[in-house]
C-alpha cells in the first residue's frame, strides 16, 4: 500500500472518529462521522494527521487512514 502523504485523499468510513485536540494533547472536541466521507491531508504528522473535514481542521491517527484510490491503485474505493 502506498505511504500517505499530505493533499491525498483519505476515506472515512462511517462512525470513524474526529478529534480536535489542545495543545498539551488533550482532546477538546470530536466528531463521529454518521456517513462515509472523502476528507484532504492537510499535514502528516509521525502519529498522527491533520485533515480537512466539513470546513475545519480534524485530526485522526495514521494508523486507522485509508487511501482513497486512483484507477488502478489498490486501496479502498476507484474513482471513475
Amino acid at each position: 500500500m502506498k505511504i500517505i502523504n499530505s493533499g491525498d485523499l483519505i476515506y472515512l468510513p462511517s462512525h470513524f472518529i474526529l478529534t480536535k485536540v489542545n495543545d498539551d494533547g488533550t482532546v477538546r472536541e470530536y466528531c463521529e462521522l454518521k456517513e462515509p466521507y472523502v476528507a484532504v491531508v492537510l499535514r502528516k504528522f509521525q502519529t498522527h494527521s491533520d485533515l480537512f473535514y466539513r470546513g475545519s481542521v480534524w485530526t485522526a491517527p495514521n494508523d486507522m487512514l485509508l487511501g482513497y484510490a486512483v484507477k488502478g491503485e489498490k486501496y479502498v474505493s476507484y474513482v471513475n
